[in-house]
């Protein structure tokens, strides 16, 4: 088995003596940052890993608690109409309270 192992080797290094790895310098700057910028940019390329379960439950929570905010019937606007009286004058509908708020400033 190492006789079969040194050989693979040995062939392994003779396709790849033509190669070389030249960036050495630049790869170490990107690993180990000196200057601020290298180190945002460092910063900036990290990989994030979201997982999708927590995130989507989350998501779906929220719709469904804007929508429930949404649909919800409101109670005090319904009565506060209630008790407010329309009234018709010259052919047009008002709110009594706003027509004698606005009549009051006109008067003024």
């Amino acid at each position: 088995m190492k006789q079969v192992n040194e050989h693979l080797k040995n062939q392994l290094d003779k396709e790849l003596e033509i190669i070389q790895f030249s960036g050495q310098k630049e790869v170490l700057n990107r690993v180990y940052p000196k200057t601020w910028k290298q180190k945002f940019l460092k910063l900036w390329n990290k990989e994030l890993t979201i997982p999708i379960v927590p995130v989507s439950a989350v998501f779906v929570l929220l719709i469904m608690v804007i929508g429930y905010v949404e649909i919800k019937p409101t109670e005090h606007s319904n009565s506060d109409n209630e008790k407010r009286e329309l009234i018709n004058v010259a052919g047009n509908y008002y709110w009594k309270d706003a027509f004698e708020k606005e009549l009051k400033k006109h008067e003024d």
